[in-house]
């Protein structure tokens, strides 16, 4: 689950963040602990492992645990091994976890820490029945529903986690073909404001730049159960509700929802986790402050180790929609950006500090250090933009997803 690490060391400190009154947030009491987030599924796949420290508010993040062991057995005999890749530990070949076998995790640390987890079978293999997108009103708010359905003949998955991850396609506002170069004093324009040569490049810019593809990963726990229903049916359960003003819903945009059936015990976990996070009273003496997962040191039983070791059934379905599907006739949402056109002349002065400087310096300076980019030239006459608004690769990537459709 995306940004677990974080989830699990900041949730503790939501209360701070939440006071009326500006708090600079340190850590006064801090306990090292490793945190393992381990999801193996029934896809044949590269599985992964992440594994890092705690650490603390004040911290930018997480330390990664480097130069780690780390395998998975099976009760037949078999061991799955993991090399370290990118800040994870990936499986060295593609597998999958089949019903009825038996699963363990264990990792040695470079410290020469042992750690396991308890044995786990791969829980009800239950696919998604579909995924819809329903224009609704949902407390006053007019926008877009993302809703599951599934359904468990046999009564037996019960315990549901979901995830998504969502792509939409950007159209900057204001694009032009052309840019500008400067060259001259990079570092000080303002003490040789007339020994800048500024040129004025006629060419295709270097890719696309007008339209270009975002990708966002959730970083909710969304947890469901089915125990006090009469049947083991998920039926319209929101996953994702977006507003109709939202920008990422403009152009087009897709959606790819992730189920996962969990034990009871993988379900009461992250139950809990998402508890601790939406307390405001996380200095009650009845709040926990530890999870106890399935994963335990082997030589200190008492040493604290946050995570869990997941077995899980995943099936996943990806739809697509434009605005026009769910809105039709309306106007799209504004882009996200404040795209304020800056104008400079090159033959006047402009007086935004105590020293005049000419409109060309003011350009040059700005072009230079990427603040703006050119949208239309009319000569004396420079019209900018910031670069969010005129440079899609600012905000995502000019290449077109291989699921695009």
């Amino acid at each position: 689950m995306k940004k677990f690490i974080t989830f699990m060391t900041i949730s503790l400190f939501t209360f701070f963040a939440s006071c009326t009154d500006p708090y600079a947030l340190q850590t006064n009491t801090f306990e090292d602990a490793i945190v393992i987030e381990a999801t193996i599924t029934n896809q044949l796949k590269k599985q992964e492992i992440t594994i890092s420290r705690t650490f603390r508010l004040e911290e930018n993040g997480p330390q990664m645990e480097s130069n780690a062991s780390v395998y998975i057995t099976d009760d037949l005999g078999n061991q799955f091994d993991f090399e370290e890749e990118n800040g994870k530990y990936v499986s060295l070949f593609e597998f999958q976890a089949f019903p009825d076998r038996q699963y363990q995790l264990f990792i040695n640390t470079s410290n020469g820490k042992q750690y396991t987890s308890t044995r786990e079978k791969l829980t009800t293999v239950n696919n998604l029945t579909s995924i819809e997108a329903t224009a609704k009103n949902k407390f006053g708010v007019n926008g877009v529903d993302i809703t599951a359905n599934s359904f468990d003949p046999t009564g037996t998955s019960k315990y549901y986690r979901y995830e998504y991850e969502e792509t939409y396609k950007v159209i900057v506002p204001f694009w032009a073909p052309d840019s500008l170069q400067v060259y001259g004093n990079a570092e000080n324009f303002s003490a040789n404001p007339f020994q800048i040569e500024y040129v004025f490049t006629q060419h295709q810019r270097n890719g696309e730049s007008k339209t270009c593809y975002k990708t966002e990963i959730s970083n909710d726990i969304i947890l469901e159960n089915t125990t006090l229903k009469g049947d083991d049916r998920i039926q319209d359960y929101s996953i994702r509700f977006i507003s109709q003003d939202n920008y990422s819903i403009a152009n087009r945009y897709s959606i790819n929802v992730r189920q996962y059936i969990q034990s009871l015990a993988s379900y009461a976990f992250y139950k809990t986790l998402k508890d601790i996070s939406a307390s405001g009273n996380v200095l009650s003496p009845s709040q926990p402050g530890f999870i106890n997962g399935n994963i335990s040191a082997v030589e200190n039983k008492n040493e604290k180790v946050i995570g869990f070791f997941d077995v899980s059934s995943v099936s996943e379905i990806r739809i697509f929609f434009n605005y026009e599907d769910l809105f039709p006739g309306e106007a799209v949402p504004p882009y996200f950006y404040d795209c304020e056109i800056s104008i400079y002349d090159r033959t006047k002065k402009k007086t935004k500090s105590v020293t005049p400087f000419d409109g060309l310096t003011y350009l040059a300076t700005n072009t230079r250090s990427g603040k703006i980019i050119l949208f239309k030239r009319e000569d004396p006459i420079f019209k900018m933009v910031p670069p969010e608004c005129g440079d899609c690769r600012t905000i995502g990537s000019n290449v077109v997803p291989a699921f695009w459709q």
